[in-house]
């Protein structure tokens, strides 16, 4: 039994690393570049993985189990709880700065909840040793795998809600930083990612490029229509000045006065009447003001009330509008189609309606929305092996292009110290302790916690992978984003992922399937 639990372990890791290479061969040779990756990234994320999850959880779920799942937020708070302590008293212990110790602490607590977790429990559920994981008689490896999602998902809830908060904050740098030992690439010429709407002048060396974002070419078209009226204004005045004759009419211009050659024609009274004709002509071209039309129009007192609901009805739009943009802000497909199932699983008749064998909806659009599910996990691992092969290039790329200027090179140095402290602790050091805490849970928790959920073998090897994988992979994007420890985190993922994964993610598989196999 122990040599089933180690070739499931290591087939669990092979598996999913195949894929991955899979995916950085294709990258290395030209087939997969980054547009397509980035293309392919982005669909999988709005369309494959939500049917992925919505397959998985809404079949699994109901009130009862919701309940049940009231451990995973307690072990999130206590993983998160010793990532913080432990960044810190390593960094401490190393002596780093204060920005490095922001960056170890990131990289610490915020792991991969999303994709290496789904793969190796989707493996697992198809390995010799997936009867291990069986919950009872009537288990089978489908619901094994959607348990096991079900569980990576709502706890990565609560770790998409703080590392898009707390997380953004820490890889950001202060003004009391000390830039002299701190990479700092806010100024590097070739920006990573920018910002939505920005515009990069093409006409300028590479030293000097000028960035304009949208608010900044808002303005300046507001600017640009207000000197174009200054100008015709200007211009008008200039007309004025001059002498100018209009052309196919007696008018012509004398300084500031416009006279009409006709003026002088006829007696004093035709003169006074022509004067009058056109006065007319030229008052009724222009456009009727709104202030004259409210003065010609008596005011409607018999609205106000209708316009005071209306305003009311307005304001409470706008509360609901800001409420919604800012949930939408924490929120991703995957993370709506999490709740869709929540919903659909926690009501009886639309649970029954969509999963349901003999509904005329489950062989029609369930089993299509199971098909697109399927997707998700090959397309994750593809993705991840292209993002490798660019975190691989990036370094040397990096230092290609700090040859031809010596004070980049000097802002672009790498400490590999934080690398070092950031990489130890998230794979060597939490390993070390999240494994006796899951343990003891799964000693005590269903007679002294009435903990159902203890007894169930995926939620232990669940939580014992949640809480030992590698740093999570889209820390780079905000590393990317706020311009600071962009090499740092490209190291920590290369490291991470293509040397210290496979063994060390090996040897914490088969701790969980043995924990489980002999305490379960």
């Amino acid at each position: 039994m122990m040599l089933n639990l180690i070739l499931a372990a290591i087939q669990s890791i092979l598996q999913v690393m195949v894929i991955v290479f899979f995916g950085f061969v294709l990258t290395r040779t030209g087939y997969f570049t980054t547009d397509k990756q980035k293309w392919l990234s982005r669909l999988n994320m709005v369309f494959f993985t939500p049917c992925l999850l919505f397959s998985n959880i809404a079949s699994v779920i109901s009130f009862e189990q919701l309940l049940a799942y009231w451990p995973i937020p307690v072990f999130y708070i206590c993983f998160a709880g010793l990532s913080f302590a432990c960044a810190h008293i390593v960094a401490r212990m190393l002596r780093l700065d204060a920005a490095y110790r922001r960056f170890v602490l990131a990289c610490v607590m915020f792991s991969n909840t999303n994709s290496l977790p789904i793969a190796v429990i989707s493996s697992l559920a198809v390995s010799e040793a997936g009867k291990v994981l069986f919950w009872d008689a009537d288990d089978t490896q489908q619901a094994v795998a959607a348990r096991g999602i079900s569980y990576a998902l709502f706890y990565a809830i609560f770790g998409n809600l703080l590392r898009w908060s707390y997380g953004y904050s820490l890889l950001q740098l202060s003004d009391s930083d000390d830039m002299s030992t701190v990479a700092d690439y806010s100024n590097r010429d070739n920006l990573p990612q920018l910002e939505y709407g920005t515009v990069v002048n093409p006409n300028h060396s590479k030293h000097n490029h000028h960035y304009f974002s949208s608010e900044t070419l808002a303005s300046c078209s507001s600017l640009s229509s207000a000197a174009s009226s200054i100008n015709s204004s200007t211009n008008t005045d200039t007309r004025r000045t001059s002498s100018v004759t209009l052309e196919g009419s007696n008018y012509h211009q004398q300084g500031d006065h416009l006279t009409n050659d006709n003026d002088s024609i006829g007696t004093p009274q035709q003169q006074k009447q022509r004067h009058a004709d056109e006065s007319t002509r030229l008052l009724s071209s222009f456009p009727t003001l709104p202030s004259d039309v409210e003065a010609a129009v008596p005011p409607d007192t018999t609205g106000a009330a209708t316009n005071k609901t209306n305003k009311y009805i307005a304001r409470i739009r706008q509360v609901i509008v800001a409420v919604a943009a800012h949930i939408n802000k924490y929120m991703t497909p995957p993370l709506y189609a999490a709740t869709l199932a929540l919903i659909v699983g926690l009501i009886p008749p639309f649970k029954r309606l969509l999963f349901d064998p003999s509904s005329f909806l489950y062989p029609s659009l369930t089993s299509a929305i199971q098909s697109c599910g399927k997707a998700a996990v090959p397309l994750i691992l593809v993705c991840l092996g292209a993002q490798l092969t660019d975190i691989y290039q990036s370094p040397s790329h990096d230092d290609d292009d700090d040859d031809d200027d010596d004070n980049n090179n000097e802002q672009h140095q790498v400490d590999n110290k934080p690398v070092f402290a950031a990489i130890a602790t998230r794979m060597l050091l939490m390993p070390l302790l999240v494994i006796p805490i899951v343990l003891t849970f799964v000693a005590y928790g269903v007679d002294q916690l009435s903990a159902r959920i203890a007894s169930d073998p995926v939620f232990s090897v669940m939580m014992i992978i949640l809480g030992c994988t590698p740093t999570a992979i889209n820390l780079v994007q905000i590393s990317q984003v706020t311009g600071a420890f962009e090499n740092e985190m490209l190291r920590v993922l290369f490291w991470s992922y293509g040397v210290v994964c496979v063994p060390v993610f090996t040897l914490i598989v088969f701790l969980a399937l043995n924990i489980v196999d002999k305490f379960v």
